[in-house]
């Protein structure tokens, strides 16, 4: 079970990973909000996946950063995550459990996430490399305030529906 909640919380950050490829590519110079785009951008914030989104990064930062995302090779394909995902559930949502199939998949699931994850965080290096030392400082206090944010318990609004007893 451990496994595959590992592999669904490794597939949301490589499906967070292209909305941050976009997210680079689209920060505006100017201090002007972004306009949101549905429900899950007016809930999470214009930036949210993007950890330099907030740095006041100059044109020419922004410009070397969509250079080291477009070279960082095939954008991630859906598809083909998609189809490991449905194989996946196909074994899950079976008559029988074959163990060895689903940890074979799990397997092949995670190779690909692990290779995906590797690449986005040599690419992130290269663009805090870019960084001033200011940047910097600021790039890591922001990460430490979303590790804390993400630490926080979660309620649900099921349990606020609930009476008190």
């Amino acid at each position: 079970m451990r496994k595959l909640t590992a592999m669904v919380l490794a597939s949301t950050l490589a499906l967070s990973s292209a909305s941050f490829a976009f997210a680079a590519e689209t920060t505006p110079a100017t201090d002007a909000p972004m306009q949101s785009h549905g429900k899950m951008m007016d809930h999470k914030g214009p930036h949210h996946g993007n950890p330099f989104a907030e740095l006041n990064l100059t044109e020419q930062q922004r410009t070397q950063m969509k250079a080291l995302m477009k070279d960082s090779g095939p954008r991630v394909d859906r598809g083909e995550m998609k189809k490991q995902m449905d194989a996946l559930h196909g074994l899950v949502a079976n008559e029988s459990f074959d163990e060895a199939k689903v940890k074979s998949q799990i397997d092949q699931i995670t190779q690909a996430q692990s290779a995906r994850m590797l690449e986005r965080a040599k690419v992130e290096n290269k663009m805090y490399n870019l960084l001033t030392p200011e940047q910097k400082k600021q790039f890591n206090e922001n990460y430490q305030k979303r590790a804390e944010k993400m630490a926080e318990p979660r309620h649900h609004k099921a349990d606020e529906a609930k009476p008190a007893a």
